[in-house]
């Protein structure tokens, strides 16, 4: 498994296409049968493989993007209405939302195991996690709309925020592996290295996620 685990994202575009067999399906054995909250034309709400809290989701382009950022001209109005939609179901649900990402780029796919653009979703404190990473002497500009971060297409960056108020790192100097998951788990008190998605899976987590959020799609689909 912690081989699989490593590699846990590498197969998001194979996931997204609707391959029978992937990551998800061999680690869970079926239950759930799917962690697919929600989707549109454009985008993959599911849960995170391996979640640190009850509420861990990712958002995933079909598309293959190497970072939001590159996706933000194209895809910025579509983006725009999902964090909307999603956005007052997420806090009535878990209380707060924060929105994390580590931006990659070309240099990295070599190297980087999850290539494919990723929002992480998750109900912590994102003050906390703002002064976790400005602690750590990385540059930072705030953004206050999310066609800003249009600019930090094909470099590596961080980011932390939430609609209306975002703040962009430069992710150029090399950081500890997984190093928003080691950020969310201080948050957590999540003792490292446990915050390493290789080594503790929390499926029970990822199963209540998964209930909590089970009526979220005909809400957000709306009346047919």
């Amino acid at each position: 498994m912690l081989r699989d685990l490593r590699c846990a994202g590498a197969d998001f575009c194979e996931e997204i296409a609707g391959a029978q067999e992937s990551t998800f399906s061999l680690v869970y054995e079926g239950e759930p049968r799917s962690r697919v909250i929600w989707e549109t034309n454009g985008f993959r709400l599911i849960a995170d493989l391996s979640p640190l809290s009850v509420g861990h989701l990712l958002l995933l382009p079909v598309e293959h993007y190497l970072s939001f950022a590159q996706l933000i001209e194209e895809r910025g109005v579509e983006l725009a209405g999902v964090l909307e939609s999603v956005g007052a179901l997420y806090r009535a649900t878990f209380g707060r939302l924060t929105v994390l990402e580590h931006g990659s780029s070309a240099a990295m796919k070599a190297s980087a195991c999850i290539s494919h653009a990723h929002w992480h979703l998750m109900p912590v404190d994102g003050n906390q996690v703002n002064s976790l990473i400005t602690a750590d002497g990385l540059p930072r500009s705030a953004l206050t709309d999310l066609k800003q971060l249009a600019p930090y297409g094909g470099t590596p960056y961080f980011l932390c925020g939430r609609p209306g108020k975002y703040y962009v790192y430069d992710g150029q100097r090399p950081m500890r592996s997984q190093y928003l998951r080691s950020i969310v788990g201080q948050v957590l008190g999540i003792p490292d290295p446990l915050f390493d998605y290789a080594l503790v899976v929390r499926k029970e987590l990822l199963r209540e996620t998964v209930a909590r959020t089970s009526g979220w799609r005909s809400i957000l689909d709306g009346p047919r």
